[in-house]
Protein backbone atom coordinates (compact mmCIF):
# COMPACT_ATOMS: atom_id res chain seq x y z
CA UNK A 1 0.00 0.00 0.00
CA UNK A 2 1.47 3.50 -0.58
CA UNK A 3 2.09 5.94 1.34
CA UNK A 4 -0.26 8.35 0.22
CA UNK A 5 -3.05 6.24 1.01
CA UNK A 6 -1.86 5.15 4.39
CA UNK A 7 -1.87 9.00 5.25
CA UNK A 8 -5.38 9.20 3.96
CA UNK A 9 -6.85 6.39 5.77
CA UNK A 10 -4.49 7.88 8.82
CA UNK A 11 -6.35 11.16 8.24
CA UNK A 12 -9.87 9.68 7.82
CA UNK A 13 -10.29 7.66 11.05
CA UNK A 14 -8.54 10.35 12.74
CA UNK A 15 -10.98 12.69 11.87
CA UNK A 16 -13.47 10.14 12.38
CA UNK A 17 -12.83 9.26 15.85
CA UNK A 18 -12.53 13.12 16.53
CA UNK A 19 -16.27 12.79 15.32
CA UNK A 20 -17.43 10.38 17.31
CA UNK A 21 -15.97 12.15 21.00
CA UNK A 22 -17.72 15.21 19.75
CA UNK A 23 -20.72 13.21 19.21
CA UNK A 24 -20.10 11.62 23.35
CA UNK A 25 -19.37 15.16 24.19
CA UNK A 26 -22.39 16.40 22.65
CA UNK A 27 -24.15 14.08 24.56
CA UNK A 28 -25.97 12.33 21.17
CA UNK A 29 -23.68 8.97 21.16
CA UNK A 30 -23.85 7.03 24.70
CA UNK A 31 -20.43 6.10 25.95
CA UNK A 32 -20.66 2.37 25.87
CA UNK A 33 -21.79 2.36 22.11
CA UNK A 34 -19.01 4.54 21.01
CA UNK A 35 -16.44 2.57 23.07
CA UNK A 36 -16.89 -0.04 19.88
CA UNK A 37 -16.22 2.63 17.58
CA UNK A 38 -12.91 3.87 18.79
CA UNK A 39 -11.39 0.83 19.33
CA UNK A 40 -12.12 -0.01 15.91
CA UNK A 41 -10.87 3.53 15.24
CA UNK A 42 -7.51 2.25 17.14
CA UNK A 43 -7.23 -1.09 15.46
CA UNK A 44 -7.38 0.61 12.11
CA UNK A 45 -4.57 3.38 13.15
CA UNK A 46 -2.71 0.69 14.19
CA UNK A 47 -2.56 -1.55 11.23
CA UNK A 48 -2.28 1.48 9.35
CA UNK A 49 0.85 2.01 10.89
CA UNK A 50 1.96 -1.02 11.08
CA UNK A 51 0.90 -2.97 7.99
CA UNK A 52 2.99 -6.14 9.07
CA UNK A 53 0.52 -7.01 11.46
CA UNK A 54 -2.45 -8.12 9.43
CA UNK A 55 -0.04 -9.62 7.00
CA UNK A 56 1.26 -11.61 9.51
CA UNK A 57 -2.09 -12.75 10.86
CA UNK A 58 -3.89 -13.45 7.57
CA UNK A 59 -0.76 -15.59 6.37
CA UNK A 60 -1.20 -17.19 10.23
CA UNK A 61 -4.77 -18.02 9.04
CA UNK A 62 -4.28 -19.43 5.43
CA UNK A 63 -5.78 -16.44 3.91
CA UNK A 64 -3.57 -16.26 0.46
CA UNK A 65 -4.03 -12.54 0.21
CA UNK A 66 -4.23 -10.10 3.15
CA UNK A 67 -7.12 -8.26 1.52
CA UNK A 68 -9.35 -10.99 1.91
CA UNK A 69 -8.82 -11.09 5.21
CA UNK A 70 -9.45 -7.40 5.98
CA UNK A 71 -12.72 -7.89 4.07
CA UNK A 72 -13.92 -11.02 6.05
CA UNK A 73 -12.98 -9.04 9.23
CA UNK A 74 -14.58 -5.82 8.46
CA UNK A 75 -17.71 -8.18 8.07
CA UNK A 76 -17.86 -9.82 11.20
CA UNK A 77 -17.22 -6.89 13.03
CA UNK A 78 -19.99 -5.18 10.65
CA UNK A 79 -22.17 -7.73 12.04
CA UNK A 80 -21.32 -7.78 15.45
CA UNK A 81 -22.09 -3.98 15.15
CA UNK A 82 -25.33 -5.16 13.81
CA UNK A 83 -26.20 -7.49 16.53
CA UNK A 84 -25.51 -5.25 19.45
CA UNK A 85 -27.74 -2.00 17.70
CA UNK A 86 -30.56 -5.02 17.21
CA UNK A 87 -30.45 -5.72 20.94
CA UNK A 88 -30.18 -2.22 21.93
CA UNK A 89 -33.06 -1.87 19.89
CA UNK A 90 -35.33 -4.40 20.98
CA UNK A 91 -34.70 -3.63 25.14
CA UNK A 92 -36.14 0.05 24.11
CA UNK A 93 -38.67 -1.54 22.23
CA UNK A 94 -40.03 -3.40 25.05
CA UNK A 95 -39.58 -0.89 27.61
CA UNK A 96 -41.83 1.74 25.21
CA UNK A 97 -44.29 -1.29 25.14
CA UNK A 98 -44.12 -1.74 29.12
CA UNK A 99 -43.94 2.20 29.62
CA UNK A 100 -47.24 2.93 26.78
CA UNK A 101 -49.10 0.19 29.03
CA UNK A 102 -48.18 1.71 32.51
CA UNK A 103 -49.27 4.92 31.50
CA UNK A 104 -53.21 3.39 30.18
CA UNK A 105 -53.58 2.09 33.17
CA UNK A 106 -52.76 5.09 35.23
CA UNK A 107 -54.89 7.00 32.71
CA UNK A 108 -57.35 4.59 33.27
CA UNK A 109 -57.20 5.02 37.21
CA UNK A 110 -56.96 8.74 36.63
CA UNK A 111 -60.56 8.94 35.03
CA UNK A 112 -61.77 6.47 37.64
CA UNK A 113 -60.95 9.03 40.39
CA UNK A 114 -62.24 11.89 38.45
CA UNK A 115 -65.08 10.26 37.40
CA UNK A 116 -66.01 9.36 41.46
Amino acid sequence: MSIIIRVCAAAFFLLFLGFVLGLVSKGKLQLKYSLLWMVLCAAILVCDAFPSIPSWFSGLLGFVTTSNFILIVAIVILFAICLSLSVAVSRLVIAVKNLTQRVALLEKDLEKKIDL
